[in-house]
């Protein structure tokens, strides 16, 4: 048996060196260039250098985001302006109150976020005292209060493509970069060890 083997493994590589030497070197070459094949090795590269704060980071804007587009609607039923014909406009704080009581549900903004929007509440109140408005879209309320847009229902549908970008830990507090049909900035810190976003900010409407 072990003289006929010989020559039979021979004659077939005879026969198909010609077909197996190029096949090979074409399967080389799809290795070298084709990214579908290099990138998931590379991402678990990445992903693997990744800090755990940085992940967190990321998830919570990601979870915070996904819940606002679950809830916009709940939110925005609460109105926030009263538009009585023939009265001048004013801020309904009481409806405020409950709009960030609403907001703080998801369970990811600081006290200090909410804050802010109670102060910008009371200065609304005070410039429409200061100068009626009977008509039109209330000054300061005519776009969406926590993405800082007037197209914030387009932003959330297209969620599926949102585009992180760089984020940056210092010690307790975060950025997060990331791009959905607007560039924005996430601002965190860490309380009771998890991420909270503390500042929202719209680069594109700045």
């Amino acid at each position: 048996m072990k003289r006929y083997m010989k020559p039979l493994l021979i004659i077939l590589m005879l026969g198909n060196l010609m077909w197996i030497v190029p096949t090979w070197n074409a399967s080389n070459r799809t290795k070298r260039s084709d990214p579908t094949i290099r990138m998931p090795q590379l991402d678990l590269v990445a992903d693997s250098a990744v800090s755990t704060d940085t992940r967190q980071a990321r998830q919570t804007v990601v979870r915070f985001l996904t819940w606002y587009k679950n809830h916009i609607q709940e939110a925005n039923r609460i109105p926030l302006v009263n538009q009585t014909a023939g009265k001048p406009y004013s801020v309904n704080l009481k409806n405020g109150e409950r709009y960030l009581t609403y907001l703080k549900s998801s369970h990811r903004l600081t006290d200090a976020y909410l804050n802010q929007w109670r102060v910008f509440f009371r200065e609304r109140q005070a410039g429409f005292r200061q100068s009626p408005q009977f008509e039109g879209p209330p000054t300061g309320f005519d776009y969406d209060l926590v993405m800082l847009t007037q197209d914030v229902d387009t932003q959330l549908d297209s969620l599926k493509s949102l585009k992180m970008g760089k984020v940056t830990i210092l010690g307790d507090q975060a950025t997060v970069g990331f791009t959905l049909l607007d560039v924005y900035e996430f601002r965190l810190v860490r309380q009771n060890r998890r991420w909270l976003i503390d500042e929202i900010l719209n680069q594109s409407q700045e």
